[in-house]
């Protein structure tokens, strides 16, 4: 009994210091995975999943964690922050695949790029070129489009495309 608890406390251990070591190391892709999902209830290595799945553009995974993060206070919090960019995306897909209407929907503002286009199309502050939208942001442009069944964004700097996000 003795050996199996303290093989499962190494193993916790060495688990939470491999999360907390890869997200130190921005390595989000790495922290952003199912078996992290399912192999863990607690909720600040849950909540630190759910950010690295955010950073990463991973949000289909997002979902296996907000039910999870229900037991204190700041898991609550975070399932807000993750359910809201969640829902924007699943809306922004509403928008683009069947021209629901964005209006009448008022979900909290993240830094997330998500949000930032969620907004913007909502408020209508966007410029049409085909089927592309032109969303000009302080410092940079984003472009917004779909292929295939793949909701992308184009980061743009002076022209120069600096980051491409695809959510699916």
């Amino acid at each position: 009994m003795i050996n199996k608890f303290f093989l499962f406390f190494l193993l916790f251990v060495f688990l939470k210091a491999g999360i907390i070591n890869e997200y130190k190391n921005n390595e989000f892709n790495k922290i952003c995975n199912f078996q992290n999902i399912s192999s863990n209830k607690n909720e600040k290595l849950l909540s630190i999943i759910g950010i690295s799945c955010v950073k990463s553009d991973n949000l289909y995974l997002l979902p296996y964690i907000i039910a999870k993060l229900k037991h204190t206070k700041a898991g609550r919090k975070n399932a807000i922050y993750l359910n809201t960019i969640f829902m924007q995306k699943r809306l922004l897909y509403s928008y683009f695949f069947d021209k629901f209407s964005l209006k009448g929907f008022d979900l909290p503002n993240t830094d997330y790029i998500i949000s930032k286009v969620f907004n913007k199309i909502k408020n209508k502050q966007y410029k049409k070129e085909g089927n592309i939208i032109i969303i000009n942001l302080k410092k940079e442009t984003l472009k917004v489009y779909t292929l295939k069944n793949k909701l992308i964004i184009d980061e743009y700097y002076k022209n120069n495309l600096i980051k491409r996000h695809w959510f699916r």
